[in-house]
């Protein structure tokens, strides 16, 4: 055996001495609880608000969606902080590990600000598409009040991609916990005006999101700025660095355009392809996609640790580990993602229940869980999959992929069948939708199968290459 095979086996087992499922639990197991925490959140802000109306968490539903893919672009970016610090763990170059985490944070600063700019025209984006004008009012009144607070959440975002990374999930699953815990403890209050406070409805859940998320975000910086932390992984080197910000977005804005493409097709396929059928459509694809959170959110959080094994052993000169690592989360995730699925179908009526006693709404409800039960594999295998991919800096194919399959399939389309074939109600748009995951999820699968991402380098100079040399191994240069 060569010393340089030793060496890799050595930083190999440095990096992990427990078994490979072992290794991934304990990694993914705090993400997971974070982003089922998240989930909790829109969950218990959903039935808050749906025992208002219909309207109230159709508005807070579709005005989050849009809300997101503004904000989904910079969480997309920060995403690789866990990508670079990741790699650079792996080597043991922990000095390089706190200067990412503050060129994530930079950039979330920054574009915090420009975020700003989008709040003058939510009232009449919302008019444009025909909404009615109290749904109209109440959409514009979330967004406005969830995008005032994007500099906060990218901080946070940035926060806990650095911890996942240098191996301390459980402090970023704790920070989770805070939050949500805050955000219900507001919501109750400024929701329906207990203890004195104003019933604010809408307005009150979004400011119930703010606190929380403000909440999450000291608990992590406080973490971060322990002496520990801080001395080995050097997080007081708060200094703008222009090579190191352009290597994160090098990699990093195609990811941000990812979640963005994303996002807001299925924004747009909730409050403008869905309201072809009215306000009870709309809902009833809103409750649709709080069930189907339960299922993706979690898987997301083995994809994020995923993100971060790949990245780690990538950097100790192990990729044939990181593959492993990525097909043990799909399984972990396939499995329990088929799972929900099966109980989105079997138990339809009842979930669909929890929400709304509107019949209308139960009737499209019930039938809209059966195609979110559908493609649980795919969506599992596209959320890992690309994960995997982030972990080893190939950003820029899948986003494209994924820009051109959801605007293309599931937008364009969505909307034409809903207007082709109007007879078919929400069934029509949701049958090209399950389409659209099951392409996407299949072409992640195999860009990740033909193994090209294991000779993208993200060391040293040939990081600020890393877009043409994605777009040269798929064949686009």
């Amino acid at each position: 055996m060569s010393r340089g095979t030793l060496e890799y086996e050595s930083n190999a087992t440095a990096l992990s001495p427990h078994r490979p499922l072992v290794e991934l639990l304990l990694l993914a197991g705090p993400t997971i609880a974070q982003m089922a925490s998240y989930t909790m959140m829109q969950f218990a802000d959903t039935w808050m608000l749906s025992r208002l109306g219909v309207d109230q968490p159709t508005a807070a539903g579709n005005a989050g969606l849009f809300a997101f893919s503004i904000i989904g672009f910079g969480v997309g970016v920060l995403f690789c902080v866990n990508t670079l610090v990741s790699q650079h763990f792996g080597q043991k170059d922990y000095e390089a590990c706190g200067r990412y985490l503050w060129q994530g944070i930079w950039f979330g600063i920054l574009f915090g600000f420009f975020a700003l700019t989008f709040l003058p025209f939510a009232p009449g984006l919302f008019r444009w598409i025909k909404h009615p004008a109290a749904l109209a009012g109440m959409e514009a009144t979330f967004f406005r009040i969830t995008v005032s607070a994007t500099l906060i959440k990218l901080t946070a975002v940035a926060l806990g991609q650095f911890l996942l990374a240098i191996n301390r999930p459980w402090m970023v699953m704790f920070a989770a916990f805070c939050g949500v815990s805050a955000n219900a403890g507001v919501n109750y209050f400024l929701i329906f005006g207990h203890g004195g406070f104003p019933a604010m409805g809408v307005a009150g859940a979004a400011w119930g999101t703010n606190i929380g998320v403000t909440v999450e975000m000291l608990i992590l910086l406080t973490v971060v700025l322990t002496p520990a932390i801080r001395r080995r992984y050097n997080t007081l080197d708060v200094a703008l660095r222009p090579q190191q910000l352009k290597t994160l977005l090098a990699i990093g804005l195609p990811s941000g355009l990812q979640i963005v493409a994303d996002v807001l097709a299925w924004g747009l396929f909730s409050f403008w392809v869905m309201a072809r059928f009215g306000t009870q459509a709309m809902a009833a694809n809103i409750f649709l996609f709080r069930y189907i959170s339960v299922s993706f959110m979690p898987a997301f959080g083995i994809a994020t640790a995923v993100t971060a094994l790949v990245g780690r052993y990538i950097g100790a000169g192990r990729p044939d580990i990181s593959e492993q690592r990525a097909h043990l989360g799909f399984y972990v995730a396939g499995f329990y993602m088929t799972a929900c699925g099966l109980v989105y179908i079997l138990a339809r009526n009842v979930l669909m229940g929890l929400f709304t006693h509107d019949p209308e709404v139960l009737r499209i409800g019930g039938m809209l869980l059966i195609f979110g039960g559908i493609y649980q594999l795919f969506d599992a295998m596209y959320i890992v999959y690309n994960g995997a991919l982030r972990g080893a800096g190939d950003t820029f194919v899948p986003a494209v992929a994924t820009a051109v399959l959801c605007w293309g399939i599931a937008v364009g389309g969505g909307y034409l069948v809903a207007w082709w074939r109007p007879g078919w109600g929400a069934a029509g748009p949701w049958t090209v939708a399950s389409v659209y995951g099951m392409i996407l999820g299949a072409f992640i699968f195999l860009r990740f199968k033909a193994g090209g991402w294991k000779r993208i380098h993200l060391n040293g100079e040939a990081v600020s290459q890393s877009i043409p040399q994605s777009a040269k191994l798929a064949g686009l240069e």
